[in-house]
């Protein structure tokens, strides 16, 4: 009985998981591209601009690898399978998963979230003649600690990673502890 309870809480409709998904993505990439494009016209070129007492601050990279500029140095052709053609794949497949499968509410915004930051960057690497893909933040914390430079679409696929765990460990296990008992 908790079973089929449980299961009915987290059906959720292909149209009300479309328009999350849509809404989520449509949002993240304009926001993404946007800062992108005024990080292009206004930084290209400049020193850093530095804010919080030069905690935060403004850079202009242009990465041709993946996180932390890892794959940078392979070749373009290496390049542009590895971080386009698979990546293409993966982010179709997860979209594929979100809106054919079954998934709470809190996964599809997570997810969505991931799919946002992930299409962000695929952008880039498509319309650069070189692959890249523009970043423009950093945080400086103390001495070696700091963040590589970052985007947006980078903030929407750790935000979504962080609340898909948060999501397991405050909803999803509490559930099947439950379900369980």
């Amino acid at each position: 009985m908790q079973n089929a309870v449980a299961s009915q809480e987290q059906k959720l409709s292909f149209k009300f998981k479309f328009t999350v998904v849509f809404v989520i993505l449509f949002f993240v990439i304009i926001l993404d591209q946007a800062t992108k494009y005024w990080a292009v016209q206004t930084m290209m070129g400049r020193n850093p601009r530095y804010y919080l007492g030069q905690i935060f601050q403004f850079v202009y990279a242009e990465n041709p690898g993946a996180f932390l500029g890892l794959g940078g140095e392979m070749s373009h052709q290496m390049r542009f399978i590895i971080f386009a053609l698979l990546v293409v794949i993966g982010l179709g497949g997860m979209l594929w998963y979100l809106l054919k499968k079954e998934t709470s509410k809190i996964n599809l915004i997570a997810y969505s979230f991931i799919l946002g930051g992930g299409f962000g960057n695929l952008w880039d690497r498509v319309v650069h003649e070189n692959g890249h893909v523009v970043d423009f933040m950093m945080i400086d914390v103390v001495g070696p600690l700091r963040t590589g430079v970052f985007n947006v679409a980078d903030m929407a696929i750790v935000a979504g990673v962080l609340l898909a765990l948060f999501g397991e460990y405050y909803f999803e296990k509490p559930k099947k502890n439950k379900i369980d008992s």
